[in-house]
């Protein structure tokens, strides 16, 4: 397996990937795949992982403000296709993101999941995120199964030893 950053011919293994998640309900208040101009726009960092020349998956990082304040502190997303569930590539990729998010500066990273995703809330954990707590009725699902229900998320953070100091 290859982690490398994505490239625009990557683009409709991306979207299908995020299709995936988001056809599951618990991915995100997100309804629509993202395309790759969105994609490349949206992610001050990010890492497909490839083998045999197929993106199995995708991580990326945000600015979670634009605010000088700020800084430094990244929202990551990390999606794995469903044939690929499993294989250990999501721990890989997000590994490899805060590797390189602490070297370009990032000294905070927040995820925010669905408290049904415990696969994803495991992952986290097991990166070294501490869930600082749930946000109850966050927001409204407008599509899919959980269409018109309110939504927790369980807010993750992980702070760098290394980033900000």
């Amino acid at each position: 397996m290859i982690l490398r950053p994505p490239r625009p011919a990557d683009a409709a293994e991306i979207t299908a990937i995020h299709a995936e998640g988001l056809a599951t309900g618990h991915a995100s208040f997100r309804d629509d795949p993202t395309d790759w101009p969105a994609f490349h726009d949206a992610h001050a960092l990010a890492l497909v992982a490839e083998r045999d020349g197929i993106v199995l998956g995708w991580t990326g990082l945000s600015a979670m403000s634009s605010r000088c304040t700020y800084s430094g502190v990244g929202e990551v997303s990390t999606y794995i296709g469903a044939a690929a569930a499993g294989q250990g590539i999501g721990r890989a990729l997000l590994g490899r993101l805060i590797t390189e998010s602490e070297a370009a500066g990032w000294w905070t990273l927040v995820a925010q999941i669905f408290p049904e995703n415990r696969a994803s809330i495991a992952l986290h954990t097991a990166c070294g995120f501490a869930v600082l707590g749930t946000r109850t009725r966050l927001g409204r699902m407008t599509y899919g199964p959980m269409a018109g229900t309110w939504r927790d998320v369980v807010m993750m953070e992980r702070r760098s030893d290394v980033a900000g100091r």
